[in-house]
């Protein structure tokens, strides 16, 4: 069965609060990764921190993404300190704002990575647990459409045209069929995908990798 939308963002919020009760004083969640860039992020860090951040282009610079990026599996920001040498302003930086310990869990399924980052003392037993039921539920959670939605070849090539910047008219005369042809099938896909507007579904239509 297929999480709907309003399910998926209650089953996300139950998802982060558990990992409110594992943090000290915040943390932040990138799921899927492309490059840099994930599909998905939430950061419950003070805004004040959140700010610095982007003021100083640390994204680049952040040794939770550059672990994630290479390794998986979870480590103390202590460890990271030492597995990455040059990140030392960052943590010092850090640590000005409140953020003086953590933990950082990286995953990868289905060949997307996901990064956990959160701070406070050293994860138990059972606190990792949490932490990774966490965050593999909300890298599911965010991919579960493209394992859930099956979309007709007739679909499929008015979605492919679309991508490739075609208009309606344009891809009812190559395709040989209707203009409203052309439209029911774009708003059959639509509501598969839960989009809103056209733009929404030529990114969830990419995003997913449904053509």
């Amino acid at each position: 069965m297929r999480v709907d939308y309003n399910m998926r963002s209650d089953i996300r919020g139950i998802l982060l609060r558990s990992l409110d009760e594992i943090s000290e004083s915040g943390y932040s969640i990138g799921v899927g990764f492309d490059g840099v860039e994930p599909v998905f992020v939430h950061s419950t860090y003070a805004q004040r921190w959140v700010d610095r951040y982007v003021d100083q282009a640390y994204l680049l610079a952040d040794p939770t993404i550059q672990f994630g990026l290479s390794s998986t599996g979870w480590v103390t920001w202590k460890e990271l300190e030492r597995l990455f040498p040059s990140s030392r302003t960052f943590f010092e930086d850090a640590a000005n704002y409140g953020l003086v310990h953590g933990n950082t869990l990286a995953i990868s399924a289905d060949g997307r990575v996901s990064v956990l980052s959160c701070s406070g003392p050293e994860w138990n037993n059972e606190e990792l647990r949490i932490a990774r039921a966490a965050l593999y539920a909300l890298h599911a959670l965010e991919y579960e459409p493209s394992n859930s939605i099956t979309l007709t070849a007739p679909v499929k090539d008015v979605l492919r045209m679309m991508c490739n910047g075609c208009k309606d008219q344009e891809i009812a005369e190559n395709l040989g069929v209707k203009l409203e042809t052309v439209r029911a099938r774009r708003r059959t896909a639509m509501q598969a995908l839960e989009a809103k507007t056209s733009a929404q579904l030529i990114s969830q239509v990419i995003k997913f990798g449904l053509i």
